[in-house]
């Protein structure tokens, strides 16, 4: 969001974290992709995942990874009519269609966070997670938001503390103060949402295409 706006001086080494940025996701996420992102123009990217099961820990690290500036997400489900290739580039059909209209929507009602169209009734509870947990993201704090990124990662309090040289009375507190209990489990019932209503019609659909 508002590229545009960077002054020529930053513009190369924003670039260059972005492309860093992209390179980070396509080996962090190298199992569940089917084809590579890349960035099809100076500020915008896309890629292919093989299921929606990736799509909490995909938004997180859109949110959390790459902050010189604000990401608008759009995630579409759809058949494509183009070859797939090992990256995600002349890629057309309706699934390319319903992330553009995604992305679309995202712009005119200024969405952070990931829009999804295309996945049928699933649309509104997958916006509706996702629009949620990156509200509650971005009144977090920085130490709050690095603590959760340390508990999301599986670490204890204390392990937590350790890591940010603190006390685990302070982690505590922030865990208490930033609602992570809320947060954790709002993600971990998107993850099940996902799991038994998303990816399973996704699974169908796919075996019968191969048939």
């Amino acid at each position: 969001m508002g590229s545009r706006e960077l002054l020529p001086s930053r513009r190369p080494k924003i670039q260059e974290r972005f492309r860093e940025f992209i390179q980070y996701l396509n080996k962090k996420y190298a199992k569940d992709i089917l084809a590579k992102f890349v960035i099809t123009l100076g500020d915008e990217f896309q890629g292919l995942l093989l299921s929606a099961t990736p799509v909490p820990d995909l938004m997180w690290d859109i949110d959390q990874r790459f902050t010189d500036r604000d990401l608008r997400v759009g995630v579409g489900f759809g058949v494509l009519t183009t070859p797939i290739q090992e990256e995600a580039i002349n890629v057309d059909g309706p699934a390319l269609y319903n992330a553009r209209a995604a992305i679309e929507n995202a712009r005119r009602k200024r969405s952070l966070g990931g829009v999804f169209f295309g996945f049928g009734e699933a649309d509104q509870v997958m916006n509706g997670i996702a629009h949620l947990l990156s509200f509650h993201r971005s009144e977090l704090t920085h130490q709050q938001l690095r603590i959760a990124e340390l508990m999301r990662e599986g670490r204890t309090q204390l392990e937590a503390a350790e890591h940010l040289k603190i006390s685990r009375q302070a982690v505590s507190k922030q865990v208490k103060s930033m609602g992570w209990g809320a947060y954790a489990e709002a993600e971990q019932a998107w993850r099940v949402f996902i799991e038994k209503w998303v990816d399973p019609p996704l699974e169908k659909k796919s075996a019968k295409t191969h048939h």
